[in-house]
C-alpha cells in the first residue's frame, strides 16, 4: 500500500481525544494524585535496570516526572499515558513525537513503556501497546512508530513482537550502563503496514540474540 503524504497541518496533540479504553485498561493523562500509586514502583532501585533512567530518590522527582507529561503534550512533542488497571495506576506508556527535522517532515514517534513487575506476564502491556499504536496512526496521524529494547530484555522483546513491529536490526554496544555495553534491538512500524499487521499479527523476529 502506498504511503499517504503528511497532513498539510501538523496535528495539535492537546486538541485530540487521547483517552483510550481496552478490555482491561484505561489509558489517560497523568494526575498529581497518581504519585501514590507509582512512587513504590519508580523508587525501587532494581526496577529501571533495562531503562534510560534510574530509580527516583525522592517524591519531588516523581512529581516532576508526572508534570513533564503535561509539558510534552503542551509542547506538541509527546503523549504519556498513565496505565490504569483495577482502579490503580500500574505503569505508563508514551509516544515521543517528532514532526519535523529542518526542512524534512518525518511525523514519527518513539514508543516507550513500563509496567509494575507484579503484573508482568499477563498481557497487559501488549494490550496497552496495541491501543497506543492504533491511536498513533488512526487518531494522531503518525507515519511511523519506532521502538527499541536491550537485546537481553526478553519481556520487552515479547511485547514488541506480539504487537507485530517489524525488526530493523541490532545495534551492538549501543549504550553503557551498570558497568557494561548493551546492544539494542530496533523495530519500527509504518502507517501503511498497520492495517495488515494488526489483523494478521505477522511479525519478523531477529535471527540473532
Amino acid at each position: 500500500m502506498a504511503a499517504a503524504p503528511p497532513h498539510a497541518e501538523i496535528p495539535i496533540l492537546a486538541e485530540l481525544d487521547l483517552v483510550l479504553e481496552t478490555t482491561r485498561l484505561r489509558l489517560r493523562a497523568f494526575r498529581e494524585s497518581d504519585l501514590e500509586d507509582i512512587w513504590p514502583i519508580v523508587s525501587d532501585p532494581k526496577f529501571p535496570a533495562q531503562m534510560t533512567w534510574v530509580a527516583h530518590k525522592g517524591q519531588a522527582e516523581t512529581r516532576a516526572y508526572i508534570a513533564s507529561a503535561a509539558t510534552a503534550l503542551a509542547d506538541n512533542t509527546g503523549v504519556r499515558w498513565a496505565i490504569e488497571y483495577e482502579g490503580k495506576v500500574v505503569g505508563t506508556i508514551g509516544l515521543h513525537v517528532r514532526w519535523q527535522i529542518g526542512a524534512l517532515r518525518v511525523d514519527r514517534a518513539g514508543l516507550g513503556y513500563w509496567l509494575a513487575p507484579a503484573l508482568w506476564g499477563q498481557g497487559l502491556m501488549t494490550e496497552a501497546v496495541q491501543a497506543v499504536v492504533r491511536c498513533g496512526f488512526d487518531t494522531i496521524g503518525l507515519h511511523k512508530i519506532t521502538v527499541m529494547c536491550f537485546a537481553d530484555n526478553a519481556q520487552s522483546r515479547r511485547v514488541i513482537e506480539k504487537a507485530a513491529f517489524r525488526w530493523v536490526g541490532r545495534a551492538e554496544d549501543d549504550v553503557w550502563r551498570d558497568g557494561k555495553w548493551h546492544a539494542h534491538l530496533l523495530y519500527e512500524l509504518t502507517a501503511p503496514e498497520w492495517p495488515d499487521v494488526h489483523t494478521t499479527m505477522r511479525v519478523q523476529r531477529p535471527t540473532t540474540t
